[in-house]
């Protein structure tokens, strides 16, 4: 006999027929069953790697979508012939987290070219250089080179940075923009970029900074808002993860970081991400709430 794990995706009305929804489920190959919690209909799934996609397919089944998606099921379950029409599909509905990714390994690699003279990053940096120096602010304006006020968030300095950011990215972000939309989500990266960035730049001028990491605090805030106000099955994260997170980020404040690794950490930027990312999560709260 095996042992299986299960995990609770969303309840519904005792009322509400749920065999349309559990006989989709049953095409998909997905293992579940229902129960009976505090007076709903519990469903619950036995593989985790399935918990996002099938929560989003509930709640727009609960919300009378009928033209459901095709679940993104596991290995073990999915027919050889449909298995990489799925993963491509899935993958297609978070469009944004995958771009921003992407992006995030370009930057890695302008850096990694030059990082002496920094030839093929510069014209993503916050402030541009010339003969070796920082010029001010205003020169941006005066050039009319407004993406530098968004694009070192796409300049990482080593693999293991836009690694790290990228995963972070990826397992939070892509909840918000297959919960919220892409159109949302973009929004989410670049408001969070844009403040992050700003934010650098007013405690720490005329210097090399970047990554996706205030991004990615920026997700982090708005999923731990969200979820602490609003049960919603896709944004849900692993609250002591975020725990972790928000450690390691006064760690980097107080200078601990520091000592173990070379190079300096962009806390302003990492602060200004969280803030601005709970914000967004309490604003969409609050619209939320409004609708029910």
């Amino acid at each position: 006999m095996t042992d299986l794990s299960w995990y609770p995706v969303l309840r519904f009305p005792l009322e509400q027929n749920l065999l349309p929804f559990l006989r989709y489920l049953e095409q998909q190959h997905i293992r579940h069953h229902v129960t009976e919690e505090d007076g709903q209909q519990q469903l619950w799934i036995a593989e985790a790697a399935q918990l996002v996609p099938v929560a989003h397919a509930a709640a727009c089944w609960a919300e009378g979508n009928l033209e459901i998606e095709p679940v993104l099921v596991s290995p073990d379950s999915a027919p050889t012939a449909d298995k990489w029409a799925m993963v491509l599909q899935l993958l297609g509905r978070v469009p944004i987290s995958l771009l921003s990714i992407f992006l995030g390994f370009l930057g890695a690699l302008a850096i990694f070219a030059d990082p002496v003279t920094l030839r093929y990053a510069e014209p993503f940096l916050y402030q541009p250089i010339m003969n070796g120096r920082f010029l001010p602010l205003s020169a941006v304006w005066e050039a009319g080179q407004y993406w530098r006020l968004l694009t070192p968030i796409f300049l990482h300095f080593g693999f293991l940075h836009i690694l790290f950011n990228g995963m972070i990215l990826w397992e939070v972000g892509r909840r918000i923009e297959i919960a919220k939309s892409s159109g949302h989500f973009f929004f989410v990266v670049i408001a969070t970029g844009l403040l992050s960035n700003a934010a650098q730049y007013w405690v720490q001028a005329d210097t090399v900074f970047g990554g996706l990491s205030g991004v990615v605090y920026g997700v982090i805030g708005y999923v731990a808002v969200y979820q602490q106000c609003i049960y919603h099955p896709v944004l849900q994260f692993n609250k002591a993860a975020i725990v972790f997170f928000i450690v390691w980020l006064l760690l980097g404040v107080f200078g601990v970081i520091d000592l173990f690794i070379d190079g300096s950490i962009a806390n302003a930027a990492h602060v200004a991400g969280l803030i601005a990312g709970g914000l967004l999560g309490g604003t969409m709260v609050l619209i939320d709430r409004s609708k029910r």
